[in-house]
């Protein structure tokens, strides 16, 4: 019987003491630097949005290093709380996360974006005309996003959303959206 061993890999070889520690110390790293530190050598990838309210379209190429300037400016303004205008800042690791499910799918297609930024006030008035909305949305921290991503199922979106977000992924089979966002995680 052939031994699976290379002739010159004993595997009743001791490691020596450096091997190992240098192994160790590698594996790690690996555990405790956060996968975000990772994407900022990642090439920046096409992300496109449709927003099902005001019609308008945006196209960027992302990632973390890119997501300042004017493809910031880009994104605040196109996912503003549309009924009052209100612009605020958006929580890049929401487009961290739309990137990696795209990427992860194989989908070019364009994301549609339901509801991005709220500020207070509309907030409070979608409160009172449903009993879905949180009274401390993380929509109004710019930290949330109300999506579907043209051509895939959104139970195959929530599945993606649960696979890859952090923070919380709700589904809503009878609107046809998923909301995320980079709160604690949880789902609903």
């Amino acid at each position: 019987m052939k031994s699976i061993f290379s002739p010159d890999r004993n595997p009743r070889k001791k490691i020596s003491r450096r091997s190992f520690l240098l192994a160790s110390t590698q594996a790690a790293m690996g555990l405790v630097i956060p996968s975000s530190v990772f994407a900022l050598s990642s090439p920046p990838r096409p992300l496109r949005f449709y927003h099902t309210h005001t019609g308008e379209r945006i196209s960027i190429d992302y990632s973390p290093k890119t997501y300042t300037g004017s493809v910031r400016e880009k994104i605040e303004y196109f996912f503003r709380d549309f009924r009052t205008g209100e612009v605020h800042p958006i929580d890049p690791h929401l487009l961290d996360v739309l990137s990696t499910i795209q990427h992860s799918c194989g989908s070019r297609s364009c994301y549609e974006i339901i509801s991005g930024y709220r500020s207070p006030k509309t907030n409070e008035s979608l409160r009172e005309k449903s009993h879905g909305v949180a009274k401390k949305s993380y929509h109004m921290k710019g930290k949330a996003l109300d999506i579907r991503l043209a051509g895939l199922d959104t139970k195959a979106l929530r599945n993606l959303a649960l696979k890859y977000n952090n923070g919380g992924v709700g589904f809503y089979p009878e609107s046809d959206f998923v909301h995320i966002d980079t709160g604690r995680k949880r789902s609903w």
